[in-house]
């Protein structure tokens, strides 16, 4: 990968947690905020200026496109984390995205599927690995000062009742849910000191629940969650999150132990990071300053930026991540908390989440590195429902517009507006295929009026299978993102389920995928249904409503 001269980034969120990555990208001259974007527009204007964009947006597809951009930042809830960067990295720009990776283990598959078929770089921005003790330390263990590291600790204990209700996201994915929620800060820098290792497996207990929001009601992550992690090498790390119990706030608490030496981290103002060294101290009950030893183990690529880095948040670590996410687009080295890298900071802790639904269950965490070649993720299914086939759908064209049936003549429009709707692989072939399985009558186009080009479309399929010998299918449904916000793919899609009702369907479905929520919210709007079809999809579908916030 050739180095690119000056690199265009967009920050999503840059209103909140993405405003924080300007001390870095000043810092490094190659890079320029072009672009920003955020749903909260009175705060868009001062965050553009702030970070000096040329470019703001309310809608983050409208950015990727629409904007000259190499790369992106993810600052924004976790929810979004993958679907922001997946539809980044499918169009190959590069991604540092904030922890965790994902909320979800099959979104984390998701992830690791498209970053791993990208030629975009894909970077977890986990700060905490950067920290200056957290790079001491490493160059210990890297040295073997240490011996063997076989047990860890790390808490992160941050109290955040207040920020659930001025962030109102943390209350569902932080304290909304009972188990590791948000372990990456704690588990990533061990990761790094017990290096070319994975846990296994996990267990996680909880301490109970103490507190009740401003509602009255409980939350749902215990206030202190415990997470045990058995190493690969048969060692074991405990960690701790508690983000609700009262108490100061104590979020970079760590302890190493080796088989030649053991570190552990201040947990409050005044006190020293310490540690012990059997080569080192004479005395087997002395305690060294991790202080007095910085000059000897920081690394020099850490002092060479110690003036830029004491200028970026976290400690410096802000700064560090881009410049190694700078140098992972580079080709010069790998990124530092790669896709895979990402995972086993992730992982543990939502397999930790079934565990204490399960009494503390050691249950085992998927090595994403066995994800690398995937077959095709089953697609999520939806139905017509059968009490609605009385009635079709209303179909409504906006003006300026046209709903009529494709033509010879639309191929090259139609090719082109498959292409930027994200379908890869149309060519006049294709078509030919799929039109075998089209009803006649039932091939939807919208044509532009004062244009003539084909924005949107639709196809009403015979779909038979086994399992749905009658079965009619709504699929193939795609618009042009220049006309987005007119309902265009509503007014397609109506055309199209209204035709498979009227021809006798009474069996009608669609497929569809997780990442695909406006199409989603569409297809609800219009009456669709989700279908439970096979075991796991329920978990899919919930967090999809969620997200679209969609209540039946």
């Amino acid at each position: 990968m050739s180095a690119l001269e000056r690199l265009n980034v967009g920050i999503v969120g840059a209103a909140g947690r993405g405003a924080s990555f300007k001390t870095a990208c000043d810092a490094l001259e190659r890079i320029q905020v072009h672009a920003v974007c955020d749903i909260n527009t009175d705060a868009l204007d001062q965050a553009a200026e702030d970070l000096g964009a040329r470019e703001k947006y309310t809608d983050y597809e409208q950015m990727l496109d629409g904007s000259e951009l190499d790369a992106v930042i993810i600052g924004t809830p976790m929810e979004f984390h993958v679907p922001q960067s997946i539809l980044a990295l499918e169009r190959g720009l590069h991604v540092l995205g904030e922890v965790p990776a994902g909320v979800s283990v099959d979104e984390c598959r998701r992830l690791v599927d498209v970053a791993g078929r990208s030629k975009g770089v894909y970077m977890m921005a986990e700060n905490c690995n950067y920290l200056r003790q957290s790079v001491i330390v490493r160059e210990m263990v890297r040295q073997g000062l240490f011996g063997t590291p076989y047990f860890a600790e790390g808490e992160y204990l941050h109290e955040l009742k207040q920020m659930n209700e001025d962030t109102p996201w943390r209350r569902k994915w932080q304290t909304g849910i009972n188990g590791i929620t948000y372990g990456t800060h704690s588990l990533g820098p061990i990761l790094q000191w017990m290096p070319n290792d994975r846990v296994m497996s996990v267990c996680c207990a909880g301490s109970g629940h103490h507190y009740r929001d401003p509602r009255g009601n409980e939350y749902e992550n215990e206030d202190a969650c415990v997470m045990l992690c058995r190493m690969q090498s048969g060692g074991l790390v405990n960690i701790r999150v508690d983000m609700l119990s009262n108490r100061p706030h104590a979020t970079t608490n760590f302890q190493l132990q080796g088989t030649e030496g053991c570190y552990e981290s201040a947990r409050s103002d005044g006190e020293h990071d310490r540690i012990y060294l059997k080569s080192r101290c004479d005395d087997p009950q002395q305690w060294l300053d991790l202080k007095d030893l910085e000059e000897e183990f920081l690394p020099e690529s850490w002092k060479a930026h110690l003036a830029n880095a004491e200028k970026a948040g976290h400690g410096g670590g802000d700064y560090f991540e881009v410049l190694d996410f700078l140098a992972a687009i580079d080709g010069a080295d790998q990124a530092g908390i790669g896709i895979h890298e990402a995972m086993d900071m992730t992982l543990p802790g939502l397999i930790s989440q079934q565990s204490i639904l399960e009494g503390g269950r050691w249950i085992d965490v998927p090595d994403s590195r066995q994800w690398t070649a995937p077959g095709p993720r089953e697609q999520l299914a939806m139905v017509y429902p059968a009490e609605r086939l009385s009635s079709p759908p209303e179909v409504s064209v906006p003006e300026g517009y046209r709903l009529r049936q494709y033509t010879d003549a639309d191929e090259a429009g139609y090719l082109e507006l498959m292409t930027k709707a994200g379908f890869d692989g149309w060519d006049s072939k294709r078509i030919a295929e799929t039109r075998r399985t089209v009803l006649p009558g039932g091939f939807f186009v919208i044509e532009h009026c004062s244009t003539g080009r084909v924005v949107a479309t639709a196809l009403a399929h015979h779909m038979p299978d086994d399992e749905h010998p009658c079965g009619g299918a709504l699929g193939w449904v795609a618009g042009d993102p220049d006309h987005k916000g007119k309902r265009l793919g509503q007014t397609v899609c109506a055309a199209a389920t209204a035709k498979l009702i009227r021809t006798g369907y009474e069996d009608i479905r669609l497929l569809t995928d997780d990442e695909r929520l406006p199409a989603i919210k569409t297809y609800l709007r219009l009456g669709w249904e989700p279908s439970m079809h096979s075991e796991g999809v329920s978990e899919r579908w919930a967090a999809v409503l969620d997200k679209l916030g969609w209540r039946r």
